[in-house]
């Protein structure tokens, strides 16, 4: 008797609800009794908006590309190129050995030896990390000063590595001291497997893993930048070196070696 009933109860249950969904559609949306529709629909005063400077007139999707307003309206999307930044990313760039040691001698002025954290040639007083990424985490240029490109990932304590200015009341005082250390000298060019291969990287890639932040486009360094700064894997072409990057963990971190630079014997004396 149920197995009979079943289907009929199923089949009302289903005529009912069309039914319900059909008369719901016909009868529109529910409005509040006594309430005027022309109420729910917004209603502003003409004059007061035209008087009104800071106020746009909304524009069709179809007429956007057609309008000029706001940033865009010394330049239209039809028919025009987009503008175009200040730096050419395919301008041929021909390095000029001139200005390669010019760049070479700033660097130098402001580290210890080759290889060590460059100073900081600004006040950082009252300076926190996060202000120091704004700056150097993708070169912001300022009163035509352009900040350097950090070479390593974000980490924190600057400082702690960086050595900053004196504090002002010691700027002008005599800190140098005497040393008789001489570094490394500073490496000039990779070696090539055959004339024309691509030349090895000629020192460590340890906290220097941007190489944009010297030879890359805009933020390099005058004569150290690449001439296919488009091409963006360097180690693809350009092999890291076998003696300065190729080190065993365990010997790298050793008591008795110098992390990530060669062994100590062949430092000029």
């Amino acid at each position: 008797m149920l197995k009979r009933l079943a289907p009929i109860f199923f089949a009302c249950v289903i005529a009912f609800a069309f039914i319900g969904y059909f008369v719901g559609i016909s009868d529109g949306v529910p409005k509040p009794d006594g309430l005027d529709e022309s109420a729910l629909v917004a209603k502003f005063d003409q004059a007061e908006i035209e008087s009104d400077p800071k106020l746009i007139p909304a524009v069709s999707y179809a007429e956007v590309s057609q309008t000029a307003m706001g940033p865009t309206a010394t330049w239209s999307l039809k028919g025009q190129a987009l503008p175009q930044p200040e730096y050419d990313l395919y301008t041929k760039i021909e390095p000029s050995e001139a200005e390669k040691e010019a760049s070479s001698k700033l660097r130098s002025s402001r580290r210890a030896f080759n290889g060590a954290p460059p100073i900081i040639p600004h006040p950082v007083e009252n300076t926190t990390d996060a202000a120091c990424y704004a700056c150097h985490g993708n070169g912001v240029k300022m009163a035509g000063l352009k900040a350097s490109v950090m070479s390593h990932e974000f980490l924190g304590n600057c400082v702690q590595c960086h050595a900053p200015m004196p504090p002002a009341p010691f700027q002008d005082a005599d800190t140098s001291v005497e040393s008789s250390f001489v570094g490394l000298p500073a490496p000039k060019e990779g070696k090539r497997a055959y004339p024309g291969a691509p030349p090895t990287i000629p020192h460590s890639r340890w906290m220097r893993e941007n190489c944009n932040a010297c030879h890359g486009g805009p933020h390099g360094w005058a004569g150290m930048e690449s001439t296919h700064p488009w091409r963006t894997n360097c180690t693809q072409c350009h092999a890291p070196s076998a003696t300065l990057d190729q080190m065993p963990e365990a010997e790298m971190f050793s008591p008795d070696s110098v992390p990530m630079l060669p062994p100590l014997d062949v430092v000029a004396n």
